[in-house]
């Protein structure tokens, strides 16, 4: 269509052409539009993060970050990468274009879980010692408040409009919902023991926790923590992911060495798959299809093609892969 107007019109307005070049450079200088699609695998005791192209699934670069790194938060919105160091004081922040670790910031205690809410301004980090949840205005990466919550936190995760944070307090065995208007805690309601890894649906409507020592996987209201269902997984589940527009949910087994599949309409168990040795971290990539796990014991991603239920793929990473929570770039 622009070939046939630049033939009935033999120029463009000085003014146009000069709106077209500063939106192309806009567009050419956003770290957020521009930054690939990324795996970031924390490797524990390697003190490194491996960055996996999830279009090759080849490592194309390790970073290293001290602190045996262990949990993942991608800032879709900024383009930034958040990386949980329990024995560095606090979190490492990755440049998810460049590909450089560009700053630390210090927590305190042992920081384990990690999230970002949804429209990219603020970082949740949980303070496994201190029984804490800290909050940091992602802009400028300063404090912006100090929760006490449950005993050990870890999973961490925000609703889609920005309101709520759920926090699964593994010690003791329960899940809270934290207003992030007045900072205030609404709900905790029991689930099964040693909550570790939750996920909530995209809608906010249910979430679900998976339980590290009563082998199961908790469903909840995510409205009110109602909760609706246990479901039997394998030994010792740590964390989870949805796929193929959130029918089905997937739940790394520690213990058996397989991946759970959960049909999430009639909230049954339909498939374990083998994959790598203590199976960790789980990410969806944004094809909704290709749903990657971090092995620990064997240093190595696994990718299950969820259409197939199969394996498709296995990547070497690095000495202790672990990638708990939000990894893959979009």
């Amino acid at each position: 269509m622009l070939a046939k107007q630049n033939q009935r019109q033999h120029y463009m307005p000085f003014k146009y052409t000069f709106q077209i070049i500063y939106v192309l450079l806009l567009l050419t200088n956003s770290s957020f539009l521009l930054a690939q699609p990324y795996a970031f695998i924390t490797n524990q005791l390697d003190n490194s993060i491996a960055v996996v192209d999830v279009a090759t699934n080849q490592v194309i670069k390790t970073i290293a970050v001290v602190g045996k790194p262990v949990g993942v938060a991608v800032n879709h919105r900024l383009g930034k990468v958040y990386i949980s160091t329990p024995e560095g004081d606090g979190f490492a922040v990755i440049d998810a274009q460049s590909l450089q670790q560009t700053n630390h910031v210090t927590v305190g205690g042992a920081s384990v879980g990690i999230a970002v809410s949804p429209d990219g301004q603020r970082i949740f980090v949980a303070d496994w010692y201190e029984n804490s949840v800290s909050i940091f205005n992602s802009a400028d990466l300063e404090l912006i408040k100090k929760l006490i919550v449950g005993k050990s936190p870890s999973g961490l995760v925000v609703s889609p409009d920005n309101r709520w944070l759920y926090v699964a307090n593994r010690m003791d065995d329960t899940l809270s919902q934290i207003d992030l208007r007045s900072f205030k805690i609404r709900n905790t309601t029991k689930v099964g023991a040693h909550p570790f890894g939750i996920i909530l649906d995209k809608k906010g409507e249910y979430i679900y926790s998976a339980n590290v020592e009563s082998n199961d996987v908790s469903v909840l209201s995510a409205q009110n923590l109602k909760r609706i269902s246990r479901i039997k997984v394998g030994g010792r589940p740590y964390a989870l992911a949805l796929a193929l527009n959130e029918k089905l949910l997937f739940v790394t087994n520690q213990d058996d060495n397989t991946v759970s599949v959960i049909d999430t309409q009639t909230l049954k168990e339909i498939s374990q798959i083998e994959v790598g040795e203590k199976p960790e971290g789980i990410s969806t990539h944004s094809d909704d299809r290709h749903v990657y796990i971090a092995n620990w014991f064997d240093g190595t991603v696994t990718v299950i093609d969820a259409q197939t239920l199969s394996v498709v793929e296995t990547i070497e990473t690095g000495d202790g892969s672990r990638a708990f929570g939000d990894f893959i770039s979009k």
